[in-house]
């Protein structure tokens, strides 16, 4: 298929990630890091405010089991993965991401806010879970060993986002710093308006993305497009 973006080591593909992932090459990608839908249901609010296809309850979880079946040839035997998930559908994510990858733990994304529920009887809901996954063998991580708990990474202010549930690029770039090998490959087969593919691109890494709707697709290429202009310029 034709890539949607791509430059020397960026590429973005506009499909559905279960068909495009065994076309990768065998024994390539370093590093997985995705943002998949939660299985909520989610509805968002506001300009970003929009209804996240393949989020069903039970549908997420399938495509996202699937997805993981079709990018596992793909994968290296001393990769990291990284997988967001919410705390009400985590053990789910759990149980399919072990069934592929060895899960090593949780990192808990504090987000030094509140967020909706009950705000007189329950505590504020005021982090995620990025469930943190290795191959078969085992690759160190860079630099120091540091906590689970990812703190300092403010979530993207709703007025500036592009997609409901963009992660912040500093945060992603921060995982790829710490797993991912210079001229090494990222896979992010749920790839929104791009934030993973930025974050790569920033610290020179080569990555590949896979995003389902179009409209998407076409703000990741105008972040990616706006960022090798920036490099040009240096």
């Amino acid at each position: 298929m034709k890539p949607y973006f791509q430059t020397n080591t960026i590429t973005l593909y506009h499909g559905d990630c279960r068909d495009l992932l065994p076309g990768l090459t065998s024994e390539s990608v370093d590093v997985l890091l995705t943002d998949p839908p939660y299985g909520m249901a989610y509805e968002a609010k506001g300009r970003s405010g929009a209804a996240i296809r393949a989020d069903g309850s039970r549908q997420g979880m399938r495509v996202f089991r699937q997805a993981l079946t079709a990018a596992g040839p793909a994968l290296k035997a001393d990769l990291h993965a990284f997988v967001y998930c919410h705390w009400q559908s985590w053990p789910d994510f759990f149980d399919a991401t072990s069934s592929h990858l060895r899960v090593k733990g949780a990192l808990m994304w504090w987000k030094a806010r509140g967020g909706m529920g009950d705000c007189a009887a329950s505590f504020a809901p005021d982090y995620e879970v990025i469930l943190h996954a290795t191959g078969s063998k085992r690759r160190r991580l860079a630099g120091k060993r540091h906590g689970a708990v990812l703190s300092g990474y403010p979530p993207v202010p709703n007025a500036k986002r592009t997609h409901p549930t963009e992660k912040p690029v500093n945060l992603l770039a921060y995982l790829l710093e710490r797993a991912c090998p210079d001229g090494g490959l990222v896979l992010d087969p749920f790839a929104g308006s791009g934030a993973t593919l930025v974050a790569a691109q920033q610290l020179g890494l080569r990555a590949v993305g896979v995003e389902l709707e179009e409209r998407y697709c076409e703000a990741a290429a105008h972040r990616l497009e706006a960022g090798t202009a920036l490099a040009r310029a240096a």
